[in-house]
């Protein structure tokens, strides 16, 4: 590159640079090096630089010692076999398995790096392992993955997580924005000069025409010319992340695109960012991503009066090692402290191991990161108990119930786009939906917005609370405003069928469908409600669609079993669970449906294993244990089942078809005083079963209390009045006391039962 008289030309290499150049205004990084080599080379180091890429054909990974590292919470062993020259993840457990291929890094690997796999479709997907830099490096579970119900190979990576990791993409517009998980077969591999400096076109294209210095450096962003606000947000635009657990941290605004955020703008213009209320025990978080959040927490931070931003310390074009690092940090505390330092001090020649001493994140235990929440070191207690680290994730975590505030920017304005946003913050991972759905509703009622995701947060908060019928209302103003979204129509479609509106439903899930034809979800939703009429063969039908789209989806494949199976094809559906179990061996719903099928299909030992897995899995799933305890006494396991039918009700005293269960079980077992007290409790709990009144009437006349016996017959009668087996049980009593006048009618309706055995016994007893 040559500069005369203030004016800056391009050689002829760099022109043919420049044809990479996109619509958008973004270059090929490469055009960047032409005239920047040595920033180039140098950032070519950093850990943003080598946030993401591909994994080319015969690229050797770290190896797992031994071979294979086993996940005890799971059960689960993992491997990194090669053919071909490509490496894959393959996980065992029990008989089956599963592998996919390991095609891109994600992660800098100064810490740790992770792995994605593509699909035929173009999603990606993270994998469940992840190799860490600590202790020599070693392989273990992803972060989010430490806990049994991980997400094994099906946690799909959206154009939110990319935003972060990795340059634009060159990408076409979805109407769902962030939540989209399809990407270009073409992708970038690392983040970019123009991710910090914007767009880089318009610069290289002045300096082409021979513009002069001013107009050149105008051309592009230059994050030292900033003010300090607009610098830091530089930095804030990936390192701003209040929480990593449902909460949300950040919104981004409706009207802007996922990856629309220029340097120098305002962040706020893009999104908001919220935390938790103080007080609610989220006050010292220390996760991963917390650095920015951390440090302005710092009285240093305070105390600068915006001076003191990101780039006082870190030099984002090179990243110093070693003692050189040392040195440089040290240096930066001392641009402010010397006078601190003049003072009695402990001799150590650096700061941060005193003052930002490395922690580990409560999102990523395997790591250890500089804690940025600078201040005094505290006095040690050599009492205190060991820290123990166990990864705090959205599967293992209580989730927060209460207020969502406004984070960043701290003085946001009181705007009525702004008072959406926080109304929207409130309902969006359910936080606090009481107050949140009237706030959003009365904020959309005084602003009429005319961006239709206002209204589907809306309505999707209603479904969430159960209020299906107000739900129904907003995605129906959604659609208005967004028609071309098959999302809003989904919702309707659902909402339609829990209201029982079963025809209205399968239209517009058909319309959803139309919509997105390369949707799972929409096909899902409609065979439920095709089930729901009957419709047996035609929701097969659709979940075998749905499943010729997303071929590797448990979910599809579970879904598909249970209507087989309701369709009378028992072998096929539990060839589809099977599948499932297989796709992701970590749910404990699909273990339950799977070992529900075999007990029906009389194959208790097998279906014991997925039973106990489901309950391994998930131990406070009542439903799981009540189910396990029917079919232990199905076959014979009387003291086991009645362990797990009083596990479940210490979960969820509610369950009535469990007190029932318990209560005919324990009369089995000889305690007719348990077995009423268990009935008596299912009638409270479901006053309009019949069986229970059956049941409870059973275990009264066996202790020859008649009179309530025949009293709970009838009730039983009065709710279900073909209930055979009650007018049988009801006659027999009335002829026991010679009432055979009113045992008549009863016996005569027992005549007509289905059931051979009670028709036999009516007409034996009259």
């Amino acid at each position: 590159m040559v500069r005369t008289s203030g004016t800056t030309r391009l050689t002829a290499t760099f022109l043919l640079v420049l044809c990479a150049a996109a619509q958008s205004g973004y270059v090929d990084p490469k055009a960047c090096a032409a005239c920047h080599p040595q920033i180039a080379e140098t950032y070519g180091r950093t850990g943003m630089a080598r946030s993401f890429g591909a994994i080319a054909p015969g690229a050797a990974l770290p190896l797992i010692p031994g071979g294979t590292f086993r996940h005890e919470a799971s059960q689960q062993i993992f491997s990194l076999p090669v053919r071909g020259g490509k490496t894959y993840l393959r996980r065992e457990q029990d008989d089956s398995s599963l592998e996919r291929p390991l095609d891109y890094w994600i992660g800098s690997g100064n810490h740790a790096r992770s792995y994605l796999t593509r699909t035929a479709s173009g999603e990606l997907l993270e994998l469940p392992a992840t190799w860490y830099a600590e202790a020599g490096g070693h392989w273990g579970m992803s972060p989010g993955y430490a806990r049994p119900d991980h997400a094994g190979f099906s946690r799909k990576i959206n154009y939110a997580c990319m935003f972060c990791h990795n340059a634009y993409p060159e990408i076409e517009a979805s109407p769902e924005g962030h939540r989209t998980t399809v990407f270009p077969e073409r992708m970038p591999e690392g983040i970019d000069c123009q991710r910090c400096h914007g767009p880089g076109k318009a610069h290289i294209q002045t300096v082409q025409r021979g513009g002069s210095r001013d107009e050149v450096r105008r051309a592009i962003v230059n994050p030292a010319r900033l003010d300090p606000v607009r610098r830091m947000e530089v930095c804030l635009q990936c390192h701003l992340e209040t929480t990593t657990l449902r909460l949300p941290a950040s919104i981004t605004r409706f009207d802007r695109s996922v990856f629309s955020f220029r340097p120098g703008e305002p962040l706020e213009n893009y999104a908001l960012h919220f935390d938790h209320a103080p007080g609610a025990g989220y006050d010292d978080k220390f996760e991963f991503s917390s650095s920015p959040y951390r440090l302005r927490k710092s009285a240093c931070f305070l105390a600068s009066a915006g001076k003191l931003t990101c780039t006082t310390c870190h030099n984002p074009h090179d990243i110093p090692r070693g003692a050189a690092a040392v040195a440089h940090y040290s240096r930066a505390c001392r641009g402010c402290h010397a006078l601190a330092l003049s003072k009695p001090h402990p001799a150590a020649e650096e700061c941060i191991s005193c003052h930002m001493p490395k922690r580990r994140p409560s999102d990523a235990t395997q790591v250890t990161v500089i804690n940025h929440y600078i201040r005094k070191p505290p006095a040690a207690n050599a009492a205190a108990p060991p820290i123990e680290h166990v990864e705090q994730n959205d599967g293992n975590s209580p989730p927060y119930r209460g207020p969502v505030l406004p984070y960043y920017p701290p003085d946001l304005a009181r705007t009525a786009e702004n008072e959406l946003y926080v109304a929207v913050a409130q309902v969006t991972h359910q936080a606090n939906l009481a107050v949140g759905i009237p706030l959003l509703a009365s904020a959309i009622a005084k602003a009429a917005p005319k961006a239709g995701e206002f209204y589907l947060e809306l309505a999707e908060a209603y479904r969430h609370a159960g209020r299906s019928g107000e739900a129904a209302a907003f995605y129906q103003q959604a659609i208005a405003r967004m028609p071309a979204d098959w999302r809003p129509v989904y919702g309707l479609g659902n909402s339609l069928a829990a209201t029982g509106d079963l025809a209205r439903a399968v239209r517009t899930l058909q319309r959803a469908i139309a919509l997105a034809p390369r949707e799972a979800a929409p096909l899902q939703g409609l065979a439920k409600a095709l089930a729901k009429q009957g419709k047996l063969v035609d929701a097969v039908a659709a979940l075998r669609k749905a499943a010729e789209i997303e071929p590797e989806s448990a979910e599809v494949r579970n879904d598909l079993g249970t209507a087989l199976f309701r369709s009378g094809d028992t072998a096929a559906a539990e060839k589809a669970v099977r599948e499932a179990v297989r796709l992701r061996p970590e749910v404990a719903a699909i273990h339950l449906n799977l070992a529900e099928l075999l007990a029906r299909r009389n194959s208790f030992p097998e279906a014991r294993h997925h039973f106990e897995m489901a309950i391994r899995l998930d131990p406070a799933a009542a439903e799981s244990h009540s189910a396990y305890a029917t079919s232990l006494a199905a076959n014979g396991n009387l003291t086991e089942a009645r362990q797990e039918y009083e596990a479940a009700l210490r979960l969820n005293p509610q369950l009535a078809v469990t007190h029932n269960n318990l209560g005919a079980l324990l009369l089995r077992l000889g305690d007719a005083d348990g077995a009423i007290r268990q009935h008596r409790l299912a009638i409270a709990a479901l006053p309009d079963s019949p069986t229970a009144y059956y049941n409870l009437a059973l275990a009264l006349a066996g202790q020859g209390k008649l009179v309530e016996a025949e009293q709970n017959l009838e009730s039983a009668i009065q709710r279900a009045p073909d209930y055979f087996e009650a007018h049988l049980k009801l006659g027999q009593l009335l002829l026991a006391r010679g009432d055979t006048a009113g045992a008549e009618p009863h016996l005569r309706k027992a005549a007509e039962s289905p059931d051979p055995r009670i028709r036999t016994a009516a007409q034996e007893a009259r």
